[in-house]
Formats: structure tokens, sequence, C-alpha cells
């Protein structure tokens, strides 16, 4: 009868979607962290290289590489990007470790905003945020390359009391030099006066 449930009916609420399911396979997979990972309360998820994951990931798990297309399917199952400096999303039933709470995450139904909008709002944060790291990164190079200068100025500084040093021990090699052979000299008169001394000693009628 019409009444009588047939094999496939309900199962769409037992098991999650497939997006859900595969956005939590990457997020859970530790050795993708450097691109996509837990956030520090395991309670959002945080695109930390949105390039790679673009590149990489989403043609990986979803045969694409549209992130704006991510962005719009993770705003159709009410995630909420919580911090306006990053790609970093929320939703209470997305945990760190808790793969069963997916089913309680509902599809919204007509509540989407227009794709085209969805796109250009996250380009242009995109945008906004590629200008803020490329100014950490202006900022990164103007310190080494100060750093680079004192580094060369303290480089030079050394070379040139290596230089007045070597120059100090040139000049006094000769004296030093002179000194010992005067010693060698010195030393050699003495033992020719001995000598002759005691020879004298020994002609002597009185020995």
């Amino acid at each position: 009868s019409s009444a009588t449930p047939r094999p496939m009916e309900g199962l769409h609420e037992i098991c999650p979607p497939p997006f859900l399911l595969k956005t939590f396979e990457m997020v859970e997979d530790p050795y993708t962290d450097s691109i996509i990972s837990w956030g520090e309360a395991k309670n959002s998820f945080i695109v930390w290289d949105s390039f790679n994951f673009s590149t990489s990931l989403l043609p990986r798990y979803f045969k694409h590489s549209n992130f704006a297309s991510f962005i719009r399917q993770l705003n159709t199952y009410g995630f909420r990007k919580v911090d306006p400096d990053r790609w970093e999303f929320a939703n209470e039933g997305f945990l760190a470790g808790n793969k069963h709470l997916l089913v309680t995450i509902k599809r919204r139904r007509n509540s989407r905003p227009p794709p085209a909008a969805v796109e250009i709002g996250g380009t242009e944060e995109e945008l906004e945020r590629l200008k803020r790291e490329r100014s950490v990164l202006v900022a990164e190079v103007v310190k080494l390359k100060r750093h680079q200068r004192n580094s060369e100025q303290r480089l030079a500084d050394v070379e040139d009391r290596l230089r007045v040093m070597e120059r100090k021990q040139h000049q006094v090699m000769p004296f030093l030099a002179g000194v010992f052979k005067n010693r060698r000299q010195l030393a050699a008169a003495n033992r020719h006066v001995e000598i002759g001394q005691k020879r004298r000693l020994m002609m002597s009628p009185g020995v």
C-alpha cells in the first residue's frame, strides 16, 4: 500500500549530505592542517591558504576549484563567518571529532543570497586580505634589509679591527726578530769570551 515505506525513503535524513561529509574529512585530515584545520576551540574551521585550498583540495574532494562556490555552499548549510580577517567558519553541528552531529545541519530553503553577490563579496574580502598580507610582507622585507645593513656594518667594523691588528703584528715581528738576533749574537760573544778565558788560564804557568 501507499503507507508502506520504501527502503530508500528517509536515508537522506540519516546520512549527512556529501558536501558536509567531504568538508569534515578535509578539516579532520592532519596532513592538510597548513591549508585547512580546526580552530583553537575545535568548534570552527579555518582556511589558512585559500590559493592551495582552491587548486589542490577542492579539485580532490569536489571536482572543481571555485572557492566562492564552496563559500556559497557553506552559507546554504547555515555556516557563519566568525572572523572578519580570515576565512573562519562555524556551525553548531560542525565540531571536531563529532561526525555524528553532521546530521543535525540542515540545508536552508530559499534563503541564500544570489550567487553573484556571494562571489563578488568573497572576492572583495579575499582582495582585502591579500592587501593586508602584502603590507605585512613589505614591512618584513624592510626590517630584514635594515638588519642586513646593520650586520654588514658590524662585519665591516670587525674587518677593520682585524686589519689594524694584522698591521701591528707585521710591525712588531721585525722588532722581535731583531731582539732575538741580538740575543743570539750576545750569547755567542759571551761563549767566545769564556772560551778565551779558559784557554788563557790553561796556558798560565801557575796552573
